[in-house]
């Protein structure tokens, strides 16, 4: 029997199962993400087929009949297939012209938006239109009586960029339906697959090198090369891993099927978008990429699954690597390197650029390094004061990056603050009761002015907290374990920090 992986023919036994195919083709599975195997819709009569696909040269607009079956059997839409946008205007978009033995009449009717139906220029027909309304109005394209005989179900933003000299492509019967009712989305590897399966296990995703952050923000997302779905709806699937994530707005797009965005403001901001269906361009959503290939999987996957992504650039991120390590990955990648003489063995602290279209763009970029024995290790109680943390990593971008940089604001006998200072609300959370422990992270909550000002003490303390505010007024989210690399640290010296695990 005859299967495809990814597009790629395969001929297999009959009674294999997907662990066969994996075999057979050396791909390497480890039950990380899902796969899905699509089986063929049935066939069926002309008179039954409901919806159809109009591959124009702009996009796909798919339609879906609205007359009772048998009555479009004389309407052959394939006499369309290679015609032209005769016009378009703001209330209607018209193909052809063609040849269809039609009665029409000169009657004026009441379109609604994005209805399909035929039309012509003359009372025997001989130049037909297919024809789509735009919006909602009334005029008489010399149609049959009752003209309607479709609704555009998706891809109605192709409308708005269809111009003169844009043509079908196709017309073909949509199955998609049929394929998905009989599609499989599983991790177990024991399925068993029959003839003209199609197994997809992975999207290729091409990242727009225009969208310098938002591409940044999913290279992040999808780091370990797996994206996770928290959504699906019935036009889109979306990943909220950064959900709140500050993201700047970079490319506006229509969201065609297959398109990649972000939110970038609003409700969702930092959300990741994968579209099913096409949506219109929007002032909240920045382009981030395309799905090139594995596009039916998106079509399938449920809420909590994890699905493979392939990426045209991978996150050249610095931060946290050894100096050899560096110069290694750079070297690979025919990217010059800026440094001054640091020992190979010391740890990279920042980079400039900070993202990776940049440096790519760039083909260079300058590092700067410190010895392994200048980072402080911290342990964060997330169970106790997982909000206050969650704000903590986010300004100092941890939630990102391997090291954060914490600025000695000012120093008294054994207690230090920093900067930056907190953004946002910081609520009551985790409030020492008895006592603050030497090296505890502290940070004053909205009972006192100073909300969001950073501190460690290397004492213990029954009375203030380690940002010098009541207990009250302190929420503890973690500790530095090696507190000996504060003893020296003067007002504007700067502390490195990255988290400890064991």
């Amino acid at each position: 029997m005859k299967i495809s992986l990814n597009g790629d023919e395969i001929d297999l036994e009959e009674g294999s199962t997907i662990g066969d195919l994996f075999s057979i083709t050396d791909y390497h599975y480890d039950g990380k993400g899902v796969f899905a195997i699509i089986r063929a819709g049935e066939k069926k009569e002309k008179s039954k087929i409901r919806s159809y696909v109009i591959r124009t040269s702009k996009g796909d607009i798919k339609i879906e009949l609205t007359l009772p079956d048998g009555l479009l059997q004389s309407f052959d839409l394939q006499l369309f297939k290679n015609s032209l946008v005769e016009w378009t205007d703001k209330n209607s978009v018209a193909f052809g012209p063609t040849k269809m033995s039609l009665s029409v009449d000169k009657e004026e009717y009441d379109f609604n938006s994005y209805d399909v139906f035929f039309g012509s220029t003359g009372y025997l027909t001989k130049n037909s239109y297919l024809i789509i309304s735009k919006k909602r109005h009334k005029a008489s394209y010399r149609s049959p009586k009752n003209p309607v005989f479709a609704k555009v179900v998706s891809g109605k933003s192709v409308l708005e960029y269809l111009t003169v000299g844009d043509y079908i492509m196709d017309i073909s019967p949509d199955l998609e339906i049929e394929e998905l009712s009989n599609s499989i989305v599983s991790t177990d590897t024991k399925t068993s697959l029959k003839d003209g399966d199609k197994v997809l296990t992975y999207l290729n995703v091409r990242l727009n090198d225009e969208s310098v952050k938002g591409s940044e923000h999913f290279l992040f997302i999808a780091n370990d090369g797996f994206l996770s779905i928290n959504e699906t709806g019935h036009t889109y699937i979306a990943n909220d891993d950064l959900i709140s994530e500050d993201v700047s707005y970079e490319v506006k797009s229509p969201r065609k099927r297959g398109t990649i965005t972000v939110r970038t403001s609003g409700s969702g901001k930092g959300k990741i978008f994968v579209y099913k269906q096409d949506r219109g361009a929007s002032n909240d959503h920045s382009l981030v990429g395309w799905v090139d290939d594995g596009l039916r999987l998106i079509d399938l996957v449920r809420n909590g699954d994890l699905i493979k992504v392939n990426t045209n650039i991978q996150r050249i991120a610095l931060i946290g690597k050894s100096v050899k390590d560096t110069i290694d990955l750079c070297s690979k990648n025919d990217i010059s390197l800026d440094y001054k003489n640091f020992e190979k063995d010391y740890i990279v602290v920042r980079q400039d650029p900070l993202y990776s279209f940049e440096i790519l763009k760039k083909k260079s970029v300058e590092i700067e390094a410190v010895h392994k024995d200048k980072i402080a290790n911290i342990v964060f109680y997330y169970d106790k004061a997982p909000n206050t943390i969650k704000l903590f990593k986010k300004e100092l971008g941890l939630d990102k990056y391997p090291i954060g940089i914490l600025t000695v604001f000012f120093h008294y006998n054994k207690m230090w603050l920093f900067k930056p200072s907190l953004t946002g609300l910081i609520l009551p959370e985790n409030k020492p009761s008895e006592k603050v422990f030497k090296g505890e992270i502290g940070i004053t909550n909205q009972a006192a002015k100073r909300m969001g000002m950073i501190g460690i003490k290397l004492d213990d303390d029954e009375k203030y907290g380690p940002s010098g505010e009541t207990f009250q007024a302190t929420n503890i989210i973690g500790k530095i374990l090696d507190t000996d690399k504060l003893k020296d640290l003067k007002e504007n010296d700067i502390l490195y920090i990255r988290e400890y695990h064991e």
